[in-house]
């Protein structure tokens, strides 16, 4: 086999790893030629490993993740083909080996607004993502049937109940037993909510689990935007997602009370074919209470999916209380 000008001997050092190895096959199957003898490490956790490598026709990312978290390449295969989003282009897949290629989308969006915050770009970017949650409202079942989990609003209330169920993971993440006490009755609390979420005209849908502006990229020369991360998708109420987003800005680029609602205010223009500006208002309110919990859970998956020695080295790190006190704190 031919690896280009570097030879074999250069990539020895690939052979050991399978998912590597495959990469540097699939690149030559599909006509690229790799510039570098070696894959710069890009993210290396226990829930993903990411390279990039240098081509001839730009750069390329090889992305392994555990099996439970292997359903990203079906999620943005269903993305593009169905609804035209704005997901990594994915040059080849290996459902054996948890891993895929992808075409190069451009910087952070974190990093891109480091330099200057424009807020008509996240705007931009929150109304074609409620384009997608909108168009997929009702074909949320294709997602289910690859294992997007289920988190619709009445399944949140049962999934609440087996997190604080996992007493000795709380306890060992520095939780108290009396704080347990305490979110045992508040199970109710949590329940209501979910009722009056189910109360308004907005359905659950497709949502990003991890949805803010380091999971999102832009070609700083078109300002073309497109989600990454998309292992940790599921099925819930929208705005979980939404608020996330707009929380994690006002935090990374210290904007004012004022500025963050002028904010919001644009970002519901899509919504309001289905609640007027006042009911958007209330069911963030509303969400704002429960987004505690929504993090939570998605803490807790996140580490279920890595293993045991991996969940082990991520708990105590503070994952599940931090969240949950701000959630007893209200």
């Amino acid at each position: 086999m031919n690896y280009g000008d570097y030879g074999m001997q250069r990539f020895l050092h690939l052979m050991n790893n399978k998912q590597q190895k495959w990469a540097m096959d699939m690149l030559q199957d599909n006509g690229y030629q790799v510039q570098s003898a070696t894959f710069d490490v890009i993210q290396d956790n226990p829930w993903a490993s990411v390279y990039r490598i240098k081509t001839n026709q730009g750069f390329v990312f090889l992305k392994c993740v555990p099996l439970k978290l292997s359903l990203e390449a079906r999620v943005i295969t269903i993305l593009q083909s169905e609804f035209q989003a704005n997901v990594p282009s994915i040059i080849a897949g290996n459902k054996a080996q948890h891993c895929f290629l992808m075409k190069d989308a451009g910087v952070q969006l974190h990093h891109f607004f480091k330099e200057q915050f424009i807020p008509a770009v996240l705007i931009e970017t929150l109304s074609t993502y409620a384009k997608l949650q909108i168009n997929s409202m009702n074909e949320i079942q294709q997602f289910l049937d690859v294992g997007v989990p289920d988190w619709r609003l009445k399944n949140l209330p049962m999934l609440y109940k087996d997190l604080i169920s996992q007493e000795s993971h709380l306890l060992d993440d520095g939780l108290s037993k009396d704080d347990i006490i305490k979110l045992k009755k508040l199970e109710q609390k949590f329940s209501s909510l979910c009722a009056q979420l189910s109360s308004y005209n907005i359905k659950d849908t497709f949502s990003h689990a991890d949805f803010h502006d380091k999971n999102i990229c832009i070609d700083p020369d078109t300002y073309q935007t497109t989600i990454i991360d998309l292992g940790e998708v599921v099925i819930t109420y929208p705005f979980f997602s939404f608020l996330n987003c707009l929380y994690r800005a006002k935090e990374n680029f210290k904007l004012t009370e004022s500025q963050y609602q002028q904010l919001q205010l644009a970002c519901f223009e899509p919504w309001l074919e289905f609640e007027s500006q006042k009911n958007l208002v209330e069911i963030m309110l509303i969400i704002n209470q429960c987004w505690p919990i929504h993090s939570s859970l998605g803490e807790y998956r996140l580490m279920k999916s890595v293993g045991k020695a991996g969940f082990q080295k991520l708990l105590r790190q503070g994952r599940f209380a931090r969240n949950l006190r701000y959630w007893l704190n209200q």
